[in-house]
């Protein structure tokens, strides 16, 4: 790996035609979307998220950290499942003898359990943020009002 210098001033700018535009979790939480066809809720989350994000950057980052977690989590779900549904398609005869099926099945199950106490902790804790975040939802609000007010003025 090289480590290569950027400056903080640095914007990178992209344009789609697409009207609603998917990315993956891990980008989503990296970029901002501008959508010029915004609607009043749309655009109150995203002033509300860069409210959240100046005002109090800690839980704006385990919201990002939260949201990259839960895809990485479900990566290795969907990882597992792939192994299983493979193991099961070779398997020839009866699978109890398979030693190796029954070490893949005995792995995905704690996995899985893993995965599930992770993705509990982490509902409480986006339950805790949100909450949090509800207390700049009117400066989000009276925000995007005034985008509208001054759009329709134009």
């Amino acid at each position: 790996e090289n480590i290569i210098e950027y400056s903080a001033d640095f914007r990178f700018y992209l344009t789609t035609k697409f009207r609603n535009p998917h990315y993956l979790p891990e980008v989503a939480v990296k970029v901002t979307l501008l959508n010029f066809m915004i609607t009043l809720v749309g655009l109150q989350d995203q002033l509300l998220n860069i409210v959240v994000a100046k005002e109090k950057p800690e839980l704006a980052e385990e919201k990002t950290r939260l949201v990259v977690e839960g895809a990485e989590n479900k990566k290795k779900l969907e990882e597992t499942e792939n192994k299983i549904l493979k193991v099961l398609a070779s398997s020839s005869g009866n699978i109890l003898d398979d030693e190796t099926a029954i070490n893949i099945l005995s792995a995905s199950k704690v996995l899985a359990n893993e995965i599930a106490e992770k993705q509990a902790v982490a509902e409480t804790m986006e339950a805790e943020i949100d909450a949090a975040r509800q207390g700049y939802v009117p400066v989000a609000f009276k925000g995007a009002v005034l985008f509208f007010v001054v759009a329709d003025l134009a």
